[in-house]
């Protein structure tokens, strides 16, 4: 990304200006966090990495290919086989069982991925330490195995990048660690880039690279953990900005 901008026109007042001159590069199998506040533009930079918005001004490149020249039908494609979404609220279908949950992003690839996609869901959902819940009611399962069925749905069509929204935000702190560390797991094996959004300092801290995004500006920070007393700490400070890469 490129001097990403992002504005929203609002009937009767001023444009809202939501990000303003972002810029990012993500690398194959890195992990980044974005800390941020509620309202910050979190989940707007989300969507637009997602290739589900587009920005209002910059550039943005996807494996070489410049977005803004893509079509909506080609956008599609390059969204659907590049990024998978794990969302706080999980996003499952009650209606459906864990398996095939899981399934669903498979129903829209064709050949053998679409006539295996029963295995690959079964498979993926034992990788996540859900073996014995194949096949269970979406409602038998609590929050964070839940979860971990996301994390499962969203790693049936190998993705090359994950992007999680707060992802242990409605999780317990024993809860989300072992999701992250399942979510770390996952990227390792498959080489995926994984992409968290989240206001903990906690989660951040175990990324390879920070940043902090406040009033839409994007700025890369370093997350510090200390333990003391036997409490965990963590603590931030803002990386100096090379003075050729600010001009």
């Amino acid at each position: 990304m490129r001097g990403i901008a992002r504005t929203f026109e609002v009937p009767g007042a001023p444009p809202l200006q939501i990000l303003t001159d972002v810029n990012l590069d993500v690398a194959a199998g890195e992990h980044v966090a974005v800390v941020g506040r509620s309202g910050t533009g979190k989940s707007t930079l989300l969507n637009l990495i997602g290739l589900i918005d587009q920005p209002t001004s910059g550039t943005y490149t996807v494996e070489r290919q410049d977005t803004r020249r893509l079509g909506e039908a080609r956008r599609a494609r390059l969204r659907g086989r590049t990024f998978s979404f794990v969302f706080q609220s999980f996003n499952l279908i009650a209606g459906l069982s864990t398996t095939e949950n899981v399934a669903a992003p498979l129903l829209y690839d064709t050949g053998s991925a679409f006539w295996t996609r029963t295995r690959r869901a079964e498979e993926l959902l034992a990788a996540v330490g859900l073996e014995e819940k194949i096949g269970a009611p979406i409602g038998n399962l609590s929050g964070g195995e839940q979860q971990r069925v996301a994390i499962a749905r969203a790693l049936a069509r190998r993705p090359r990048v994950i992007l999680a929204d707060e992802p242990t935000g409605a999780l317990d702190v024993d809860t989300g660690a072992l999701v992250m560390e399942l979510l770390e797991r996952q990227c390792h094996e498959t080489g995926a880039a994984l992409i968290v959004i989240t206001h903990d300092l906690a989660v951040a801290g175990r990324a390879h690279t920070q940043y902090r995004l406040d009033h839409g500006v994007l700025t890369p920070i370093t997350v510090h953990h200390e333990r003391t007393g036997g409490l965990d700490e963590f603590t931030e400070e803002i990386n100096a900005v090379p003075e050729e890469a600010a001009s």
